[in-house]
């Protein structure tokens, strides 16, 4: 046992899985915990002596209708050490759990510490993605890729779901790109679960939970 969670101070509930740095210190999110917030945090274990592994929370998450709630995809790391993940509720909208959510990322000070950026505050405008649950991944120019659960031009009382692009803008931040909005006719529905992977040629797969033809779900490949 390398770490159990929930002494108070800690972090609890992780969902997703963990990854490793070129150190071989671990990196994950909880679902929720840390002290007096109920919010997630992300953490890293660092190996020390004997078998024992020693925590530390790197970011905990706050509700104060900026920060993102609850984190439960995977995380991933950039060359420069920077740490990326969403939230599947949280953002824009203060003391309240909605279906929004945040892509965000945690990037190591010189001090000490890690300073946290929201990339993308997601909209539940009609077009935009909500509830992102999976990881992200990056292609090969730095653009990161994962879907939502819910929301785009098509979700409809928490079905729907989309892909999306999020792309380096001139003079910082990022700029959002749907690549496909679920859940018409008898497309696929939920993919928020997921995380995408690539091929050589730059296409993406992913799975679906439910819809499709008989709606019990789907495989399928996004081409640009």
């Amino acid at each position: 046992m390398l770490h159990s969670f929930g002494n108070g101070s800690d972090g609890q509930y992780p969902v997703s899985a963990v990854i490793f740095d070129g150190d071989g210190n671990l990196y994950g999110t909880t679902n929720g915990g840390s002290g007096a917030t109920l919010y997630g945090t992300v953490f890293e274990l660092t190996p020390t002596t004997g078998e024992r592994w020693d925590e530390k929370i790197l970011h905990a998450f706050k509700n104060n209708g900026k920060d993102g709630i609850e984190p439960v995809g995977s995380l991933i790391f950039d060359a420069a050490g920077n740490l990326y993940g969403t939230t599947e509720v949280g953002g824009s909208c203060a003391n309240c759990f909605v279906a929004e959510g945040t892509v965000f990322e945690l990037s190591p000070q010189p001090a000490g510490g890690w300073a946290e950026k929201i990339l993308h505050n997601f909209n539940p405008n009609g077009v935009d993605g909500q509830t992102p649950n999976a990881g992200l991944i990056f292609d090969s120019a730095g653009n990161l890729y994962s879907t939502t659960s819910a929301g785009g031009a098509h979700g409809t009382s928490g079905y729907g779901g989309i892909v999306f692009e999020l792309k380096p803008a001139a003079g910082g931040g990022y700029t959002e790109r749907i690549l496909h909005s679920f859940g018409a006719g008898t497309d696929g529905s939920v993919p928020g679960w997921s995380s995408l992977i690539f091929d050589a040629s730059g296409n993406l797969y992913g799975t679906t939970e439910v819809g499709g033809s008989n709606d019990a779900g789907t495989v399928y490949e996004i081409t640009p």
